[in-house]
């Protein structure tokens, strides 16, 4: 069974907290005709006007599976200033800080897509897969799963914006937390604890 042109459409731009990533795959295995470069083309252009990965962000709100490590002072606590992407985006940059012990160190690290087109993966205390979920005019989403060196796996989400979660905005950000198995006390406002200098 194959989905209809305009349920993908509309399931991928959806503003609704839902994994708009599960739908994009089952409508890549649908069979009918030419239909799905319709829909890539049409997504990617809405896409395009919709929001743009570069620019100048910082770090709203961060959730966890453990909590230790975006706690203050915390290894993954980073505190995003910009995203930039080369080679059409095959390369992601981040640059961030991270505070240890009241120092704030500028760090940029560079994320290489993955054959699936979708997953970044870069080293950063372990080896780290990260996508963007979700985009809007004032958000970017990041789902990202970390391994450390001791092998521990830890899921995470990245909200980097400009401006605090309206409480709408963040019971989606519950909702697409506790959809990843992470429970919503685990989340962190973070853009009221950055105290690092802009860029």
């Amino acid at each position: 069974m194959s989905l209809p042109l305009t349920h993908c459409i509309k399931t991928f731009v959806s503003p609704h907290p839902h994994n708009y990533l599960s739908t994009l795959s089952f409508c890549r295995r649908a069979k009918s005709g030419g239909i799905m470069v319709k829909f890539l083309l049409l997504a990617l252009t809405f896409g395009l006007a919709q929001a743009q990965i570069e620019g100048k962000r910082k770090t709203v709100a961060i959730a966890s599976s453990r909590t230790e490590k975006i706690e203050l002072g915390g290894e993954l606590r980073i505190y995003c200033r910009e995203l930039s992407c080369d080679e059409g985006c095959k390369e992601m940059k981040v640059t961030f800080y991270v505070n240890e012990n009241g120092q704030c160190s500028l760090t940029t690290i560079t994320g290489y897509l993955q054959e699936d087109g979708e997953t970044y993966r870069t080293q950063f205390h372990g080896d780290n897969h990260y996508s963007a979920v979700k985009q809007t005019q004032e958000y970017i989403v990041f789902y990202s799963e970390n391994v450390d060196r001791d092998n521990q796996e830890t899921k995470l989400v990245f909200v980097v914006g400009n401006q605090p979660l309206t409480p709408e905005q963040r019971e989606r950000l519950v909702q697409y937390v506790v959809s990843k198995g992470i429970p919503p006390e685990n989340i962190r406002d973070v853009l009221e604890t950055d105290t690092c200098p802009d860029l």
